[in-house]
């Protein structure tokens, strides 16, 4: 069972790319989805993550939220957090077209929305303080 209009999702890093997913409608965003009954927004993250793109990663921090409105009309609040991949193989869920781990330049010129080329800066500065690129 799905709990109310939260989701949560990851900015998921690799080295020095980022993950980014292509929808059939041709968008460009970060994985996301609803949490489940009983799930934290946390064990949401890390779920959507490998759901969507098949990779494994791990929380590092919380960076955020954003909020907007589906195409059904339904407000939706978005839960975000900094992630680690273990690697960088993907293997997309039928939802995508197209996606994987892209270099950080290229990631913000394909991300649709501005509110992810927002959210790309923030994780960008959350994951440069962690790695050692």
């Amino acid at each position: 069972m799905k709990r109310g209009g939260i989701s949560s999702g990851g900015v998921v890093f690799f080295e020095n790319r980022v993950l980014i997913l292509q929808y059939k409608d041709g968008t460009w965003t970060f994985p996301k989805g609803h949490l489940e009954a009983n799930e934290t927004e946390q064990q949401a993250a890390v779920r959507e993550v490998l759901e969507e793109a098949g990779v494994s990663a791990g929380i590092l921090e919380r960076i955020g939220e954003t909020h907007y409105t589906n195409n059904r009309g339904e407000d939706r609040e978005v839960l975000w957090f900094t992630m680690s991949a273990e690697s960088e193989s993907v293997k997309l869920e039928d939802t995508f077209m197209n996606g994987g781990f892209f270099a950080l330049e290229r990631a913000r010129e394909l991300l649709s929305f501005p509110e992810d080329r927002d959210l790309l800066a923030r994780a960008s500065l959350s994951w440069s303080k962690r790695a050692d690129f």
